[in-house]
């Protein structure tokens, strides 16, 4: 089944706003790629005991409590390209019936050593620094809230190492019952760990790709896919804020069904003033492409900028252009041409019909300047923008809030 999260998955997609425009916002992460030490692993986390399970197991449910034995379960999310600048951080974990009838109290601490998910366990327990506990709560099959702001501000100010929490049983004596939540690799994503951050955003966009359609995404910000056998350097470093869109698309009702060899239009996700820059050609890394500058001073090295690479003909717009969001500026392609010296040929940058998407601040798009990491389109943050697997094929799909056509 397609995982048409725009359109099914209200709660997360979900973004309340107040009259001085703060909004909240929930980041669920998919655990892919399904490895624990990949490093594009959006959220770790297991459990282990003291006793029979002395290394992390990493399955479906977080386990917490015991009667005469001690379970933890430790949880990380890797927090680069998250909102810095939050007025709050709360964690969410779906509560699950546990089959016992003691209450239970949930302890929480700040982990203060690194920590692999291979080894961790008992006999090399993570160290913390800081706590909380919370009262006691027999809520199952809901989500419980946890206030983590000053940890997620020290995570993101760097001013402590991220290295996530762990959860621990509050009464340390044996005579808890077992408190269960879902893990972060449970395969039903709308039971996973979630971040819930209120922040104030840099700029709201909505996705460059026609309304009333959901579309596919193949590679994710920073880089990283679903299938996690290879790494996209086009999406790192000054580019980590980009996504690739897939021309494959879901459409509502009666709306068009575009094909791979469609004329599908690429939109402006907000408005601005368009640049064509010097190297926007086929024969140029990233073809046929269009800079929108949202100050609309023409300027790309001051304010946020968003790009859109790979277009298959010259684009439906000009320099200098003013554009409103909505407005098409081309077709998605797959141009873009590099010359190999070595082997004297030129070769493809793009290996099929997609839009490369971005955003970058002051020019850059690295993953440490926090007005990108405040950019929300169609109520997500760009870090939400991910992929998931099914029969190894990606199956995450975002319904787009812009101009339908």
């Amino acid at each position: 089944m397609k995982r048409l999260l725009g359109a099914l998955l209200f709660f997360l997609a979900f973004v309340s706003v107040s009259p001085a425009n703060a909004v909240t916002i929930y980041y669920q992460p998919t655990p892919y790629p399904m490895t624990q030490t990949k490093a594009g692993t959006h959220v770790v986390s297991g459990w282990f005991n003291n006793s029979f399970n002395q290394t992390l197991a990493w399955d479906d449910v977080l386990q917490i409590g015991g009667w005469s034995d001690y379970y933890t379960s430790p949880l990380k999310f890797d927090v680069t390209g998250l909102p810095s600048g939050v007025t709050g951080a709360y964690l969410y974990l779906y509560a699950l019936p546990s089959g016992s009838a003691n209450p239970s109290q949930v302890s929480m601490y700040r982990v203060s050593s690194s920590w692999d998910p291979s080894t961790v366990g008992w006999a090399n327990f993570p160290s913390v620094d800081a706590g909380y506990y919370w009262p006691v709560s027999t809520a199952v099959n809901t989500f419980r809230g946890y206030t983590i702001t000053g940890w997620y501000t020290d995570w993101k100010n760097n001013t402590h190492a991220n290295n996530g929490v762990i959860l621990w049983p509050y009464n340390n004596d044996g005579t808890q019952r077992f408190d269960k939540f879902v893990s972060s690799k449970s395969t039903d994503d709308g039971k996973r760990p979630i971040l819930r951050l209120d922040f104030t955003p840099s700029i709201q966009l909505k996705s460059p790709l026609p309304g009333n359609h959901a579309w596919l995404v193949t590679t994710e910000v920073g880089g990283w896919d679903c299938k996690g056998d290879w790494y996209d350097k086009a999406h790192d470093g000054s580019n980590y804020f980009s996504v690739d869109f897939s021309w494959r698309n879901v459409a509502d009702s009666g709306a068009t069904i575009y094909g791979s060899t469609s004329n599908i239009p690429v939109l402006a996700a907000a408005g601005g003033k368009v640049i064509i820059p010097s190297d926007s050609g086929p024969t140029f890394p990233n073809g046929n492409y269009v800079v929108i500058d949202h100050d609309y001073d023409g300027n790309p090295n001051t304010g946020i900028t968003t790009r859109y690479l790979h277009l298959k003909n010259t684009p439906a717009v000009i320099s200098g252009q003013m554009v409103l969001q909505g407005d098409q500026i081309g077709v998605m392609g797959t141009t873009g041409q590099i010359w190999n010296s070595s082997k004297g040929i030129w070769e493809a940058t793009s290996t099929g019909v997609h839009l490369h998407f971005g955003a970058r601040y002051n020019d850059s798009g690295a993953s440490t300047i926090s007005e990108l990491t405040r950019v929300l389109m169609d109520g997500w943050i760009l870090k939400s923008f991910q992929t998931e697997c099914l029969n190894n094929d990606w199956n995450r799909y975002y319904r787009s809030l812009n101009r339908a056509y």
